[in-house]
């Protein structure tokens, strides 16, 4: 072996141990910061919070951390199986020897390694996902029925997978040396539409709704976007798309026409300053070119990674550093861009692992810079509720550590659920029926499978805001059981 790939297979083997190391230590900081943020009910808090309810949510939350540490042992686990457990030479000698080498070949390494990930992922994050949220009441849909929907997306997002996946190796093969190059302008263009088109001509896009009813709250939103130089073209509830978990009120438009979109469980949660509060969070994002800011800072790290694979494509230590032998790679002909697709997908989120922690912090100060617009937007001198709801803590109050904020999450933890301090009223009373703007129950489709497993995979590629094997997530304002969609 030679320099560089023992260079490579020590720095593997180190992230590999101090992904699972910090992961252990950031889950012992943040369950032990909810122990001890449980004693008492924070002040200004006594007469919406119970002692109860907040003993409730720290057990929530070291629960729920446990949860994700053991789908972040499972995930290096596969990583480590597949490299160094010789899983990747295995697998390919077996295909090769059934199929020869090729693209076909490659495509079936590729289709085998997702599926493999779908289905250690299943249980555990069956477990993080669901059995935990049930376990404290934070999960209304029945067992069999989130189980069946689940397998359903999963089966298919890789049936969808499988032919998007043969005719990209296709064309890579068809491009030569410079394969990496179009693949960098593959994921560019998936960003854009993840992260900008999907808001406007996807996940939004004839998506049933129904028009805000609160004439004076509908107003006051109209007048704060104005002052910031945003027309309102409309203002919608709708309820919050299952493979959408990023904010609870969207400016979805081009420019500064916006259309805005309140979630259901906002709507009905929250009061007329602390929605015009929101939308200024998210105005602030507009005009302050946070999104453009973030697609840049990932256009350069997808690039070093795609320029490393074009690199390894045709230098034997890429392979030998991560114990793929070069015998059943590199001396195949071709550009051997299955090959490395079949190493990135289990090695690269691994290498992002060190880089997470500047991601979350470029994140958390667009987060904080937006808190700070909308509070300076809507907040009166004598009323701090308002910026309350313009953080999204409005609903926790538990402590986050730092060093677990910025290795974990861009911004805080959803996990800590605090119960009312009064009781409810009845959904009945709370809000209308469902049905002038909430859709009916769909069967899983192409579409919806391939939102989980789009969703799923960017979430190991890009900033790895909650690095586990396959999952997703970012905070926003907690649903109550009774809001949540079954």
């Amino acid at each position: 072996m030679s320099l560089h790939a023992t260079f490579i297979e020590h720095t593997f083997v180190s992230i590999l141990a101090l992904y699972v190391t910090l992961e252990c230590a950031v889950t012992i900081l943040q369950t032990r910061a909810a122990e001890k943020s449980c004693g008492r009910v924070p002040e200004g808090f006594e007469k919406k919070l119970t002692l109860a309810g907040i003993r409730k949510a720290a057990d929530y939350t070291g629960e729920l951390a446990q949860a994700n540490l053991l789908l972040t042992v499972v995930g290096a686990g596969f990583a480590l199986f597949m490299t160094f457990g010789n899983g990747l030479n295995v697998f390919t000698a077996v295909i090769e020897t059934i199929m020869g080498p090729g693209i076909p070949a490659d495509w079936v390494l590729i289709s085998l390694i997702v599926l493999l990930m779908l289905l250690i992922e299943l249980p555990f994050g069956w477990w993080a996902r669901y059995r935990v949220k049930e376990r404290y009441g934070y999960m209304r849909e029945p067992r069999m029925r989130w189980l069946s929907r689940t397998l359903s997306e999963a089966l298919w997002g890789w049936l969808v997978f499988m032919p998007v996946s043969a005719a990209l190796l296709t064309i890579f093969e068809y491009a030569g040396g410079d394969w990496w190059k179009l693949a960098w302008g593959v994921w560019l263009v998936y960003l854009l539409w993840r992260w900008k088109l999907s808001s406007v001509y996807g996940v939004f896009w004839k998506r049933r709704s129904r028009p805000y009813a609160n004439a004076e709250t509908r107003e006051a939103v109209r007048e704060s976007l104005h002052r910031q130089g945003i027309t309102m073209t409309e203002m919608v509830v709708m309820t919050r798309p299952a493979s959408w978990d990023h904010s609870n009120i969207v400016l979805s438009g081009w420019g500064l026409r916006r259309r805005v979109i309140v979630f259901a469980h906002v709507a009905h949660l929250l009061r007329k300053d602390e929605i015009v509060a929101l939308a200024a969070h998210e105005a602030a994002h507009v005009r302050h070119f946070h999104g453009v800011l973030r697609l840049l800072i990932n256009v350069a790290v997808s690039y070093i990674f795609c320029w490393l694979a074009g690199w390894g494509a045709t230098h034997v230590q890429f392979f030998e550093g991560f114990n793929y032998s070069p015998m059943l790679t590199l001396d195949m002909p071709g550009t051997h861009a299955g090959s490395v697709c079949a190493v990135a997908l289990v090695v690269f989120p691994m290498l992002l692992y060190p880089l997470s922690p500047l991601l979350n912090l470029a994140a958390r100060l667009m987060q904080y810079d937006a808190d700070l617009h909308a509070a300076r937007i809507a907040t009166r001198p004598d009323d701090q509720r308002p910026r309350e709801a313009a953080q999204g803590h409005d609903d926790i109050s538990l402590a986050v550590p730092r060093l677990f904020a910025l290795s974990l999450q861009a911004s805080a933890p959803r996990h800590a659920r605090c119960e009312p301090a009064a009781p409810q009223a009845p959904v009945s009373a709370r809000r209308p029926a469902r049905a002038p703007f909430s859709e009916a129950r769909r069967a899983p489709s192409a579409r919806s499978g391939l939102n989980y497993l789009t969703s799923n995979l960017s979430s190991r590629l890009t900033s790895a805001h909650e690095p586990q094997l396959l999952s997703h997530g970012q905070n926003s304002v907690p649903q109550t059981p009774s809001d949540r969609r079954s």
